[in-house]
């Protein structure tokens, strides 16, 4: 045999031996922003058909599955109306109000997008996000919230419900027996209970911020630094334990604490 066309073929062969290396090498990063994407758009981690389902079409940047939710939110009445109702559980730990149910004019959006309305709407309604705060601490405390932890809390960005019960758990933790008033460096633990998380790479988390328009307080580096490594709507002060990298919405089982009042 030729040298030349031996050679070549040995190009070929190792060329296909090395092709599905690479594509598992891709695969797990794929996963993460279609994970992410879910998170984001839907307000919940995607089950195992989902990601299969989703993993089977060319890989796209996370800023596209994005957009795929909302193509699919637009056509799909139930599943806009599904989103409305975790948004409000998530942001404010009450059903939404029948205006809210609605959604605003020319379509909800995404999980992500009425997140962000609900957080900027409630430091202009302090009164109602006192009621986040007692929502929090029933669950967690069986106790409404103190007046030196309303305090505490409305010193910082608004926090949704969600994120109120995470890190209020991870303080009670932290600060048991003999729990007072809450203190210190508001965290979350991506194993919360009360969290539905997804654990991301450093790189699919900035990818995920950028596509979702959530920012970290200070630079990068300082964030990090100071553990705020968490990826969702609000969280650009609040730390991760351990400073893992994760996307974060409220657990379906969150949706009990509704019925508080």
């Amino acid at each position: 045999m030729n040298l030349k066309v031996r050679f070549a073929r040995l190009l070929i062969v190792a060329g296909l031996v090395s092709l599905p290396a690479s594509v598992a090498a891709q695969s797990p990063v794929q996963e993460e922003r279609i994970a992410a994407s879910f998170v984001l758009a839907l307000g919940r981690t995607p089950t195992p058909d989902e990601i299969q389902r989703w993993s089977s079409v060319d890989p796209v940047p996370l800023a596209d599955d994005l957009e795929r939710h909302r193509r699919q939110l637009r056509g799909d009445s139930a599943a806009e109306r599904s989103v409305i109702v975790k948004a409000s559980q998530d942001a404010f730990g009450r059903a939404p109000t029948e205006d809210e149910a609605k959604g605003p004019s020319g379509g909800a959006g995404i999980y992500l997008d009425l997140m962000r309305r609900h957080l900027q709407w409630l430091p202009g309604h302090p009164a109602e996000y006192v009621q986040v705060m007692h929502r929090a601490y029933r669950l967690l405390l069986k106790r409404d919230a103190y007046s030196v932890e309303i305090d505490y809390w409305t010193r910082q960005p608004a926090l949704s419900f969600a994120l109120l019960v995470g890190c209020i758990e991870d303080w009670a933790r932290r600060n048991r027996p003999g729990l007072m008033a809450t203190t210190g460096v508001a965290s979350v633990s991506i194993n919360s209970p009360y969290l539905a998380t997804v654990r991301l790479s450093s790189g699919v988390a900035a990818e995920a911020r950028a596509a979702a328009g959530l920012v970290q307080a200070g630079d990068a580096e300082q964030a990090v630094a100071l553990g705020r490594t968490l990826v969702a709507p609000g969280a650009e002060r609040v730390a991760s334990v351990g400073g893992i990298t994760f996307v974060a919405a409220g657990a379906p089982d969150l949706a009990a604490a509704t019925r508080n009042p």
